[in-house]
């Protein structure tokens, strides 16, 4: 298919679809705040459907064709995914977009192509911390990181089917496919009631102000403190896949959990900086994903002259609304 007459908009997914394209010129992503990459056919003309959806719901940009650049061409049948991010929220919602493709066209593909972040090597992200998750969804299929200009032999470039913001509820066949191959690959291991900690992270801003305070609470109440960094992707998902409720600050982690988390978990999310657009989009991926039920704690405290900006500290919050929030929507 083609996506001629497809817009791509930030505020909804596409139908989708996948459009077979014979020696494309995959760009790699230029320098600049436009994160502008993506895909060409032979002919010159520019894909939508190869822009990926930013934080700020903005679309990566067009890169520039001013000439034909000397490409290598690489034989074989290679699927599009999206943008190589090293840090793991982005990585989920920007990486593996289009990964619902592999169910229809799993066995003519040799591999899939991946855009690295301009900047950054993402192979030491793949050897470090992704590559055993990634080859889990795909079926071990080999990775080809498009940093030159590259042709393909074969292409086949899919619609995206999940993101941030408007995209994060992901298409239909987006959420069956990802959570039944997780599901084959991982079973249920750990306790019911869970508690998300972002207190180990090393930069003050990234975490949930006076969480020590929170954390004793929720043990108190028979939750397991877990640090998600401390463990394996797989392992996460085997903990989200065994709780029965779920309670953390609002972050990366609630993007993973509703990949595998059992229809009719609980969750309650705090939300622990002034984002309220992200921090609503994390129900709608929950809801959608999991069919589950979310519980908002807001108990941001509202902004002063005091406030540190949020790449300094953590947003400050009123404890005794997270306690009683928590205690009337009855997890405690």
């Amino acid at each position: 298919m083609t996506d001629n007459h497809v817009p791509l908009s930030p505020d909804r997914l596409p139908p989708a679809i996948v459009e077979r394209l014979q020696l494309p010129l995959v760009m790699p992503m230029e320098p600049g705040p436009d994160a502008a990459c993506g895909v060409f056919r032979a002919d010159g003309s520019f894909r939508q459907m190869s822009r990926t959806l930013l934080s700020g719901a903005r679309l990566s940009g067009i890169p520039q064709l001013d000439e034909t650049p000397f490409a290598e061409i690489i034989p074989g049948r290679w699927l599009f995914t999206g943008i190589g991010r090293h840090h793991f929220g982005h990585f989920l919602v920007e990486t593996l977009i289009r990964l619902w493709a592999l169910g229809p066209y799993r066995d003519e593909l040799d591999g899939i192509v991946i855009i690295p972040k301009d900047g950054m090597d993402f192979s030491v992200a793949l050897d470090r911390r992704y590559g055993s998750f990634l080859s889990m969804l795909t079926g071990g299929l080999p990775v080809h990181l498009a940093k030159y200009p590259t042709r393909y032999e074969t292409l086949l470039l899919p619609s995206p089917g999940f993101g941030p913001l408007g995209w994060v509820a992901g298409t239909e066949i987006y959420r069956r496919e990802i959570r039944a191959r997780i599901a084959r690959h991982i079973k249920p291991e750990g306790p019911e009631k869970l508690y998300i900690s972002r207190s180990a992270l090393k930069q003050e801003e990234k975490q949930v102000h006076d969480e020590q305070k929170i954390e004793d609470l929720m043990r108190r109440a028979g939750y397991t403190i877990f640090h998600p960094q401390d463990h394996t992707i797989e392992e996460q998902l085997a903990r989200y896949m065994a709780a029965r409720v779920l309670i953390g600050g609002d972050g990366s982690a609630f993007h993973l959990a509703p990949f595998s988390m059992q229809p009719g978990a609980r969750v309650g999310l705090i939300q622990r900086r002034h984002r309220p657009k992200v921090f609503d989009a994390f129900t709608a991926q929950i809801e959608a994903f999991a069919q589950s039920e979310v519980s908002l704690i807001r108990p941001v405290l509202p902004k002063t002259e005091d406030t540190p900006h949020p790449s300094e500290a953590a947003t400050p919050i009123d404890f005794a609304v997270v306690e009683e929030e928590l205690d009337s929507a009855g997890f405690l």
